[in-house]
């Protein structure tokens, strides 16, 4: 009598695989600039355009090198020059919805918009500590003492190593944690002289989104570091002593009446 106990068992394994949720190519770049490659399991690759961004890869970038990546939920996120980061966790339902999105952030500067998850599943690591996503758009920066963090719309929590958290819930709302601990800064435009003039060289996106594409722009971002920002006046027109003018055209920099915008 033949034995069908290993067929039985195979045949289990497969039924417990199909049924389970699949860990996939989660991301695409859908821009690049050199230098740019992601490394997995010591293995490295240069990273092209339409090049796939799994889990497990460390997708870093040299001081020229930009990455544009889209996941399958449509989060995006850009990882910015001299910048580093892992996939760590990206799993798939059957309905291709998001289980878990998880990178670690390990240095540089990045922009990041949710996608089509559920808003508790996403989580950011980063060497200080974490950022926890409520369904938002958001820059932040990740250096050796701490991490900073520009809201564009939606709600960050921000914890460090010591679970001292703050929360972001404005539009232009900064904060920042550290080893030390994690603090509110405010409002973008009420930052005033030095402090105001390096939160704008840390977050250069939101000074000028031309090295993006179209849809990684994020409308509000603009506006953060011009006071007294309206829609219907141009730029140019409305800046404060730091602000140096700026193309309000549709082609440039800036928002304006008339231009479609993504975010």
């Amino acid at each position: 009598m033949r034995d069908f106990r290993g067929l039985a068992v195979a045949a289990g394994l497969a039924v417990m695989l199909a049924c389970a949720p699949a860990l996939a190519a989660s991301g695409t770049a859908l821009g690049v600039d050199p230098s740019a490659e992601a490394e997995t399991a010591g293995k490295l690759r240069v990273l092209t355009v339409g090049a796939d961004i799994s889990i497990g890869d460390n997708v870093k970038t040299g001081p020229e090198g930009q990455v544009q990546i889209k996941f399958s939920d449509k989060t995006e996120l850009v990882v910015g020059p001299n910048s580093s980061l892992v996939i760590e966790d990206y799993l798939l339902r059957d309905d291709q919805s998001a289980g878990k999105f998880a990178i670690n952030a390990l240095a540089g500067t990045f922009r990041f918009a949710t996608g089509g998850a559920a808003k508790d599943r996403y989580i950011i690591k980063t060497p200080t500590g974490t950022i926890g996503v409520r369904g938002t758009a958001f820059d932040f920066n990740v250096g050796a003492e701490g991490t900073e963090v520009l809201l564009f719309h939606g709600a960050v929590l921000l914890c460090n190593l010591k679970n001292e958290c703050v929360t972001l819930d404005g539009t232009c709302e900064i904060g920042s944690y550290d080893l030390a601990e994690s603090t509110l800064i405010g409002a973008a435009e009420d930052t005033k002289g030095d402090q105001r003039r390096a939160l704008r060289e840390a977050f250069t996106y939101a000074q000028v989104q031309t090295p993006l594409m179209r849809e990684f722009w994020v409308e509000q971002a603009r506006q953060c570091f011009n006071q007294g920002f309206v829609n219907n006046v141009p730029e140019s027109l409305v800046k404060d002593e730091d602000d140096a003018p700026v193309d309000n055209g549709c082609g440039g920099e800036g928002f304006s009446e008339g231009c479609e915008y993504p975010h």
